[in-house]
């Protein structure tokens, strides 16, 4: 994993200042002749929390953005090092806030933004796709993104999508998601499939039309061509529908 640390926020995320607000808070001066915290342990406390919270992976890239703090601050300093933790509500990626503490010799609290962004190898569009295409091999190229944003899930590995339908028309350059694909159409409506009902030393089979659209292990209702009565059952793989003996 790289990890990349910077004090200032860049286009995405301004620096703030926490001054007067502190005040404010609670956050007093310390008496006079106390030992002050020095700004720079506080930055580096919610830093190294920072990084931890990113986690590792071997293939994985952090960028991680800390905010200002008004060099005028002055806490008494604290007799061990400072701790942190999210602040309530916070993201673990993304934009966050960082509320670091201290309990001894006086307790004092402030919260810190940041940016904790992680970059991944994630599957990518190469080509535009219909709406329920089988997507294959040439279709897709393994890019790294920032995955933050990406809500509905990312897939890494491109044998994770091959095969599996688009729910939509997608266009070039776009990260697949769970959002974005189903699994494919094995069966559609009004197609003639295979009925077949098996147990130890028999199997049954007869011919129907299929009444729904189905995907592997998925239950539709199916009409017998001799019988004309209408039964569910389970489609396999290789299309054919299994029913209850």
């Amino acid at each position: 994993m790289t990890v990349t640390t910077t004090q200032t926020f860049q286009s995405r995320l301004r620096a703030r200042t926490i001054g007067c607000a502190l005040i404010a808070a609670g956050l007093l001066q310390p008496a006079l002749g106390a030992d002050i915290e020095p700004v720079e342990r506080i930055l580096n406390t919610a830093r190294a929390f920072a990084a931890a919270t990113a986690g590792t992976s071997p293939d994985q890239e952090t960028l991680i953005e800390i905010g200002q703090l008004d060099s005028r601050l002055q806490l008494t300093r604290c007799a061990h090092p400072p701790t942190a933790q999210l602040a309530p509500g916070a993201r673990t990626d993304g934009h966050t806030t960082i509320n670091v503490r201290c309990s001894d010799p006086v307790s004092w609290s402030l919260f810190v933004p940041a940016r904790i962004e992680r970059h991944l190898p994630v599957v990518v569009l190469e080509r535009p796709i219909s709406r329920q295409q089988v997507i294959g091999p040439d279709d897709i190229r393994i890019e790294r993104q920032a995955v933050s944003t990406l809500t509905n899930g990312y897939f890494t590995e491109a044998s994770d999508v091959v095969g599996l339908a688009s729910r939509r028309r997608l266009m070039p350059g776009q990260v697949l998601t769970s959002a974005h694909v189903t699994q494919r159409r094995i069966v559609e409506r009004g197609q003639e499939v295979t009925l077949f009902s098996a147990r130890p030393g028999l199997v049954v089979r007869m011919k129907g039309t299929a009444l729904e659209n189905g995907v592997e292990g998925e239950r539709i209702r199916v009409r017998n061509t001799s019988s004309k009565r209408i039964v569910e059952g389970y489609v396999e793989p290789s299309g054919a529908v299994r029913v209850a003996l």
